[in-house]
C-alpha cells in the first residue's frame, strides 16, 4: 500500500470510528437548548392579526370618519334671542322685552355633501385597513418561510461543523512528513474553519429570522419553535392579463385613489353650493308697555347671503384639485402595471430556480453525504473528492432552502398588490 494510500486509510478509520458515535445519536438542532413547540404557519398570522396594533389603529380611524360623518350630517340647533329694555311715549314709558328664535334649514344639501366626504374617508380607511391586513398576513408568511428555511440552514450547517471537527481533532495530533499530507493537512485544517464560521453565520441567521417575527407575533423571548412551512413546488406558471385585471381592480393603493376623485368631485358640488344662501326660519314675539300695552309676533325666514363671487375661486380650486386626483390616478396605474410585470418576470425566475431543486432533493443530498462517508471511510473516495462533494452538497441545499425563500417573497408580492383576501391558503400552492 502507498504512504499516500495508507494516510488516506487511516485517516478514514479515524473518522469512521468518529463519525459513527455521532452518527448513533440525534443530531443536535441550532439552539436546542431553548427549543420552542412546533407552530405551524397559520398559527403565526393568526396571533399576528390579534396583536398587530396596527389593525387596531385603522378599525379606530373607520370609527373616527364614519362617527364624524354621522355628526356632520346633524342640523344645527335653534338660535335664541332674548332683549329687555324700556318705552317711552309721550310722558310714558315702560318696559319692554323682546324674545325670538331662529331655526337654520339645510335646503342646499350642504350637510350631506360633508357627511359623503368623511363616509369616503371612513371607506379609504376600510381599504386600507384591508391592505394592512394582507400586508401583514404575508410579511409574517414569508418571515415563516425565511425562518424555517435558516433553521434547516443552520441544522445542515451544524452537521458538517460537527463531521469536520472529528478530522481537525484526528489530524491536530499526527505529524505529517510529505508535503502531500501536509497539504492534504491544511486543506481540512481550512475547510473546518470555514465550516465552522458557516455554522455561526447560519445560526445567527435563523435567530435574526425569529426577530423579524416578533414585530408582528408575539412570541416568547429566548425560545425557538419548529415552524411548519408548505414546501413550494414551483409549478404554477401565471398569466400576466389575469393578474394585471385583478391588480388594477383590487389594488388598496388605486382603489384609495379612486375614492379620492370621488372625494374631489363631491368637493366641487360642495363648493358651488357654497354660492347659494344659507336660510333660517325665525319667530319672534315683542311685548312693551308705555301708555298702554303693545304685543306684536312674527314669524319669517332670514338668508344669510355669501360673499358677492358667489365662491367662484373656491368651485375653479375644487376643480383644479379633482384634476390633480385623477392624474395621479392615472400615474398610479402605469406605475402598477410596470411593477406587476416586473414582479412576474421575478416570480417566473424563481419558479424556474424551485424547479432545480425539488423537495426529494433534500433526502437525496443526505443518501449523497452518507454513501461519501462511507467511501472515504473504506478508502475508496480520497479526501479531496469527499470535500469537494461536501461543498457541493452544502452550496445545493443552501440554494434550495434560498430559493424556497425567493418564491415565497415574490408570491407574497403579487398577492399583496392584489388584496387577495384568502393570501394564505394561496401561499402554499404555488
Amino acid at each position: 500500500m502507498s504512504s499516500s494510500r495508507r494516510f488516506r486509510f487511516t485517516l478514514a478509520l479515524a473518522l469512521s470510528v468518529l463519525v459513527l458515535a455521532f452518527s448513533s445519536q440525534a443530531v443536535a438542532q441550532p439552539a436546542a437548548e431553548s427549543a420552542g413547540k412546533k407552530r405551524t404557519m397559520a398559527e403565526l398570522v393568526g396571533l399576528a392579526i390579534q396583536n398587530t396594533k396596527l389593525l387596531s389603529a385603522h378599525d379606530a380611524r373607520v370609527d373616527e370618519k364614519r362617527l364624524s360623518a354621522a355628526q356632520a350630517r346633524a342640523w344645527p340647533g335653534f338660535s335664541a334671542e332674548f332683549l329687555l329694555g324700556r318705552k317711552s311715549a309721550a310722558d310714558a314709558n315702560g318696559p319692554r322685552y323682546e324674545f325670538s328664535v331662529a331655526q337654520p334649514l339645510s335646503l342646499a344639501g350642504k350637510l350631506g355633501l360633508r357627511g359623503g366626504l368623511l363616509d369616503l374617508e371612513s371607506e379609504s380607511w376600510q381599504v386600507q385597513r384591508l391592505g394592512s391586513e394582507i400586508f401583514v398576513t404575508l410579511t409574517v408568511a414569508q418571515g415563516a418561510y425565511e425562518y424555517a428555511a435558516n433553521r434547516r440552514k443552520a441544522t445542515f450547517a451544524e452537521k458538517r461543523r460537527k463531521r469536520f471537527e472529528v478530522i481537525g481533532s484526528y489530524l491536530s495530533g499526527r505529524v505529517f512528513a510529505t508535503p502531500q499530507r501536509k497539504a492534504e493537512s491544511r486543506i481540512v485544517e481550512n475547510h473546518l474553519k470555514n465550516v465552522a464560521a458557516d455554522a455561526i453565520q447560519s445560526e445567527a441567521g435563523f435567530k435574526t429570522s425569529l426577530e423579524k417575527l416578533k414585530v408582528y407575533t408575539p412570541l416568547d423571548s429566548g425560545t425557538y419553535p419548529e415552524i411548519e412551512v408548505p414546501w413550494l413546488s414551483g409549478t404554477k406558471s401565471l398569466d400576466e392579463k389575469e393578474w394585471l385585471e385583478r391588480a388594477l381592480a383590487n389594488n388598496p393603493g388605486l382603489r384609495v385613489r379612486r375614492l379620492a376623485v370621488q372625494g374631489a368631485g363631491l368637493e366641487r358640488t360642495l363648493a358651488s353650493r357654497e354660492g347659494l344662501p344659507d336660510a333660517a326660519i325665525v319667530a319672534s314675539y315683542e311685548q312693551s308697555k308705555a301708555a298702554e300695552t303693545e304685543k306684536n309676533y312674527g314669524l319669517g325666514l332670514s338668508l344669510a347671503f355669501p360673499s358677492w363671487n358667489r365662491n367662484r375661486s373656491g368651485i375653479k380650486s375644487s376643480e383644479q384639485r379633482k384634476l390633480a386626483e385623477e392624474r395621479q390616478l392615472g400615474y398610479e396605474e402605469q406605475k402598477l402595471k410596470a411593477e406587476l410585470s416586473k414582479a412576474l418576470i421575478e416570480y417566473e425566475a424563481a419558479r424556474q430556480t424551485v424547479l432545480k431543486y425539488p423537495q426529494e432533493l433534500m433526502t437525496e443530498l443526505e443518501v449523497q453525504l452518507r454513501d461519501a462517508d462511507e467511501g472515504f471511510r473504506k478508502g475508496q473516495v480520497d479526501l479531496l473528492t469527499f470535500l469537494e462533494l461536501d461543498d457541493s452538497a452544502s452550496a445545493t441545499f443552501s440554494r434550495a432552502y434560498d430559493a424556497q425563500v425567493e418564491l415565497a417573497s415574490k408570491v407574497a408580492e403579487l398577492l399583496t398588490v392584489t388584496a387577495d383576501k384568502d393570501a394564505l391558503t394561496k401561499l402554499g400552492s404555488f
